[in-house]
């Protein structure tokens, strides 16, 4: 049986835009965990630096990060809180976010204040370094925190 997931291309190629809750950190702060509602229409040519492309793994896993670098046959992508990049091929990439929802407050990823963000975050390659590390530090310790409290309930 395919995973439940493998009609989002479909359904992507035959109306040209989706919608869909992400899951995963790695373009954090961008977007949260399942927190967002993002917007996705079908790819139409070659993506610029700065957009963020919805593209297949190898795997097939299904995957939203940000093209760093164009090059011939792909790109070079990057998640906003990773720090290694990996290329993909042009025929993997298939989609292209257009923007997302924070609570009812859509952001278009061609407004202004999302541009100025997304620049602020990639300027200076050593700050971002460091929340990235900070951002994964609190996570592992409030997920140790809550395994010691789930463990002393079930006990109980």
């Amino acid at each position: 049986m395919d995973k439940p997931t493998s009609d989002i291309k479909t359904k992507l190629n035959k109306s040209g835009v989706i919608a869909f809750v992400p899951g995963g950190d790695s373009m954090w702060p961008t977007l949260k965990n399942k927190k967002q509602s993002v917007i996705v229409n079908s790819k139409s040519g070659r993506l610029n630096v700065g957009d963020v492309a919805f593209y297949t793994r190898a795997d097939g896993s299904y995957i939203l990060h940000r093209v760093k670098e164009v090059v011939d046959g792909g790109y070079v992508m990057l998640g906003d809180s990773q720090i290694n990049p990996e290329k993909v091929a042009e025929d993997s990439v298939f989609g292209v976010m257009a923007g997302f929802y924070r609570g009812k407050k859509y952001i278009d990823v061609n407004s202004k204040k999302y541009k100025d963000q997304v620049t602020k975050w990639y300027s200076n390659e050593n700050r971002r370094l460091k929340k990235i590390k900070r951002f994964y530090l609190r996570r592992a310790v409030i997920r140790k925190i809550k395994g010691l409290f789930c463990k002393k309930e079930d006990k109980k």
